[in-house]
């Protein structure tokens, strides 16, 4: 019996294509490039205002069971990862981070862009 053991990186324990950033995460097909991997389908809740004021939050809310676990790339079990995809039209622009008071930059709230300007 042979044992092969490696140790890779985690950045490259993803696939290639998904290490580079993408100018349009949405393919021709209106696809989300994030579908390639993760296929899990979750009903998703958002709430956004009915007037758009120069600043505004949109709140997504994933429902689920919060006792499920994967398995960390060491073999313990850890909390599973969940985060959606906000798609804005173009011309939208997030705020600066320095725009945001301590309060409201609070752990479990972060956000970045992928298109670049």
């Amino acid at each position: 019996m042979i044992y092969v053991i490696t140790r890779a990186s985690i950045s490259n324990a993803y696939p290639i294509f998904a290490q580079q950033g993408y100018e349009n995460p949405r393919e021709a097909t209106g696809r989300i490039v994030c579908a390639n991997c993760h296929l899990a389908k979750k009903p998703v809740d958002i709430e956004v205002p009915q007037a758009v004021l120069p600043f505004f939050e949109a709140v997504v809310r994933i429902p689920y069971d919060m006792q499920l676990k994967k398995v960390l790339a060491n073999g313990k079990k850890g909390a599973l990862n969940v985060g959606a995809v906000l798609l804005l039209p173009e011309g939208f622009e997030l705020a600066p981070r320095s725009s945001f008071s301590l309060n409201e930059r609070k752990y479990g709230q972060s956000f970045f862009s992928v298109l670049s300007s």
